[in-house]
């Protein structure tokens, strides 16, 4: 699959991008990384209260971040991620949002990151392989995956 045209656009010459969960986006680490992040509509939608609204809305003005909403085929592909992970009754349509929208990227030929606290999150996002930035907390250190064998095998996040 390649990323949409869509998607692709709103990263522009961007080389690595960091998809931020509704914790990530809630604890403003938008405003602490030194370039834009992204986040999905699915998240903004979980947005409520004044305060959070607030910071939303300065993290746009300021260029901190974009909102996307990510193709419904990678949707699919991280419903079957998290499937294989055992990680889909723990997550939410947000979550698996922001998976999806990590695989698109990631399908832009970029370097994406998923930031999150949320350990079911994390651990689909290694099974994809894509890098993990935890928010307040140290975050996954290993994840067990199952190797070409049908063993499983640990795998060291980045």
């Amino acid at each position: 699959m390649k990323g949409s045209t869509h998607v692709c656009s709103a990263i522009g010459d961007l080389r690595s991008v960091v998809v931020l969960d509704t914790g990530a986006l809630l604890a403003g680490l938008q405003l602490r990384l030194p370039g834009p992040s992204l986040t999905t509509d699915l998240v903004v939608s979980e947005v409520r209260d004044p305060e959070s609204t607030a910071l939303l809305e300065r993290s746009l003005e300021a260029g901190k971040l974009s909102v996307i909403s990510p193709n419904p085929a990678y949707i699919e592909e991280a419903v079957r991620l998290a499937r294989s992970a055992g990680t889909l009754a723990r997550l939410s349509r947000a979550d698996l949002s922001v998976i999806g929208a990590a695989l698109e990227i990631r399908d832009c030929g970029k370097e994406v990151f998923v930031a999150s606290d949320d350990y079911s999150v994390q651990l689909t996002a290694v099974a994809a392989n894509i890098g993990v930035v935890p928010v307040r907390y140290r975050g996954v250190s290993e994840a067990r995956r199952q190797g070409p064998s049908g063993r499983s095998t640990l795998h060291q996040s980045p």
